[in-house]
Parts: C-alpha cells; sequence; structure tokens
C-alpha cells in the first residue's frame, strides 16, 4: 500500500515538473530581491543586517518551500480543469478508508502529502513553532484546497481529506520537533548563543526528545531487516528507479523511460548499500547528539556511538538470517559500520569548528574589553 501511495504521487510530481519548477523560481528570485532590498535598508539606517550565511539558508529553506507549495497546488488544483469534476461533498469521517478501517492508498497519499508542510513551515517562522499554530495553519490551507476544488469543479470536497491531511502536517511537526529540539541541545552543550526562546526548554523534554530519534532509528532498521526478499525488492527497485529519474532531469542525460528501466538492476545494488550507509550513519549521528548533551565528551561518545551501531548492525544481520529469501552477509557489517564512522569523522570536524569560532569570539570580547 505505502509502495502504491510512494508511486501515485511520484507519477502526479512528474506530470507538473515543469510548472512548478518554474513558479518556485520565480518566487526564490523575487524573495532574493527581497532579503537584498532589506538588508541595505538596514545598511542605511545603521542597522545590524543579516549575516552571508543567514541570508543563504534563508533563501534556500524558501525554496526548498516554494517548490513543495508549487507541487502541492499543481497536484491539487492546477492539475485539473475547471469543472471536470462534478459537485460532490463528501462529510462522511473515515469513508476513504478501508473496508476493514486501514488506510487505504488514497487516503495514504493525503497524509503524506502535508508530512513537508511539518517540517518546513516551522523553520521557515517562529510563529510556527507552535505546535497549534502549525495545527491550525494545515487545517486552514487544506480547508481552502478542498473549498477551491468545490467551487471550480477540480475535485470534491471530502472532510477526510481535511482531517489526512492535518494528519499528516502534525507527523511532520514531530520530525521538525525532534530535530529542532536536538539542535538547541547540541548548542547549549557547545557553548553556543542561545535566543531567549531557545533558554526556556525543559533539559527532561530534551532527554526524551533526544532518545526517541535513537529508539526510532534502532526500529527502522530492524523493521527493514524484517522484510522478506520480495518486500525489500521491491522497495529498492522503486527507490532506484526515482533516483535515477532525478539524476536524468538534472543532469540532462537524455534516457528514455526504458533506459531508465533497464539501468535499474546495475544501480539497486548501490542504492540498497547506501540506503544501509545512511542508516547506521544517522543511528550514529542520534547516538552521539544524546550522549553529548549527557555531558559525554571526547572520545567516550564516540566509542560509545559507534559500538552501539556496530551491535546493531550485527544484530541486524543475524535476524536476517531468520527471514525468507535473505542472508546474513558480514560484508553488509562493514558498509553499517563505515557509515558510522564517516558520520563520526563529520561529527568530528563540526565539532572543531565550533572551538575555532568560540575561541574566536573569545579572542574578540577580550581585545574590545582593552580598548
Amino acid at each position: 500500500m505505502l509502495i502504491r501511495a510512494l508511486n501515485d504521487i511520484w507519477i502526479a510530481l512528474r506530470s507538473f515538473d515543469d510548472q512548478a519548477l518554474t513558479f518556485a523560481s520565480e518566487a526564490v528570485l523575487i524573495y532574493i530581491f527581497f532579503v537584498i532590498t532589506k538588508n541595505i535598508v538596514k545598511k542605511l539606517r545603521r542597522k545590524k543586517c543579516d549575516k552571508l550565511w543567514q541570508m543563504m539558508v534563508s533563501v534556500g529553506l524558501f525554496g526548498i518551500l516554494c517548490v513543495y507549495l508549487s507541487y502541492l497546488m499543481s497536484i491539487t488544483l492546477s492539475g485539473r480543469e475547471a469543472g471536470s469534476r462534478a459537485v460532490n461533498v463528501n462529510l462522511e469521517i473515515f469513508g476513504t478508508w478501508s473496508a476493514d478501517g486501514s488506510l487505504s492508498a488514497f487516503a495514504l497519499e493525503n497524509v503524506l502529502l502535508f508530512i513537508p508542510f511539518g517540517v518546513l513551515v516551522p523553520l521557515m517562522n517562529r510563529f510556527f513553532k507552535k505546535w497549534w499554530n502549525l495545527v491550525l495553519a494545515a487545517f486552514v490551507s487544506s480547508m481552502l484546497i478542498e473549498l477551491t476544488q468545490l467551487l471550480t469543479g477540480r475535485g470534491f470536497f471530502e472532510i477526510d481529506d481535511i482531517l489526512l491531511n492535518t494528519g499528516g502536517a502534525i507527523m511532520g511537526y514531530i520530525v521538525f520537533w525532534l530535530i529542532y529540539h536536538s539542535y538547541i541541545a547540541f548548542k547549549h552543550e557547545s557553548q553556543l548563543p542561545l535566543s531567549r526562546h531557545e533558554q526556556q526548554i525543559n533539559r527532561i523534554t530534551l532527554f526524551v526528545i533526544q532518545l526517541l530519534p535513537v529508539i526510532l532509528s534502532i526500529m527502522l532498521i530492524l523493521g527493514f531487516g524484517n522484510d522478506n526478499a520480495d518486500q525489500s525488492g521491491e522497495l529498492s527497485k522503486f527507490v532506484t528507479e526515482k533516483l535515477l529519474y532525478i539524476v536524468n532531469k538534472l543532469l540532462g542525460f537524455g534516457w528514455t523511460a526504458e533506459k531508465i528501466q533497464n539501468l535499474v538492476p546495475e544501480y539497486e545494488i548501490y542504492v540498497r548499500k547506501g540506503a544501509h550507509f545512511t542508516e547506521f550513519g544517522l543511528l550514529t549521528f542520534f547516538t552521539f547528539v544524546f550522549l553529548y548533551c549527557r555531558r559525554l565528551r571526547n572520545s567516550i561518545a564516540f566509542i560509545f556511538s559507534f559500538i552501539l551501531a556496530a551491535m546493531i548492525a550485527v544484530a541486524d544481520e543475524v535476524n536476517q538470517g531468520f527471514v525468507e529469501g535473505r542472508n546474513r552477509s558480514i560484508k553488509d557489517v562493514f558498509i553499517d559500520c563505515s557509515g558510522s564512522v564517516t558520520m563520526l569523522l563529520m561529527i568530528l570536524i563540526v565539532l572543531a569548528l565550533i572551538r575555532y569560532y568560540n575561541a574566536h569570539n573569545k579572542i574578540k570580547q577580550t581585545v574590545s574589553i582593552f580598548k
């Protein structure tokens, strides 16, 4: 069901590439002009301007949000001609679910479409970092889409769509919430400056928030390991095909759909191993952040993070030996561990940069005192 829902969304996304990306590009250009103008005005009024990296991050996030919203509008509204659907209002709750009460592929699509909303919107504006504001924004946005579909005859008004869209936004917000609070705790432990809002975060809340991604990462790894050979192969082929399409689109190779299909078996093994590499890199990152924010420094946090990743890698391979069509592989354990080591090296570089930043600031403060 998940594969079907993802595939339906993928087909819809491909149908609106040109339209959505054109609109997003135009919106980003306007936003860049706005950011530059705002900082020029600040400079003229002798106020503090945004730093270059802050402007780049702001433009990048706005660009991603514009691409997402462009595709969302294209899929739900502009992809259908006005008047193509008969006027229909469905106020039955759970009316679009499967007969057995489980989520249908269609209902799951409505959830998946709004997960990025819950992640991206709070990143762009502090107002939406409060969950009730985000939920209200998602509800209103979905309601407007449904009303527009009804009034223009581009779709049906269904209360289920609004509830499922809002539920998807809540799921996205949970992802944002975990990342954001871990970021705050890491800033605090690394002695980086905190805003007034960031200083109000409860330490017990941070403990739970930072432990949860570790648990979820382990569950995700072992969950994929429990898939039989057919399920695992179907998912890896699906992801490989979509990645090849994106590469072809970005680099302009001119591959036909048939060519992409023929390339899937060749590149599937790399995608599968890359997924292993990434999963264990993320597990190591979340584990290290948890330990680091518990004041475990230097080699202790690094060693414990690697040991946990290695133990899960071994356990995952042992477990796969009992799954139909799956085999144990010592090579996969080495790939998993290499993902962990790579992440630890990246963390080491980031910590070195933070130490440099803190030392540089202390020197500046000392110089300013003696002036």
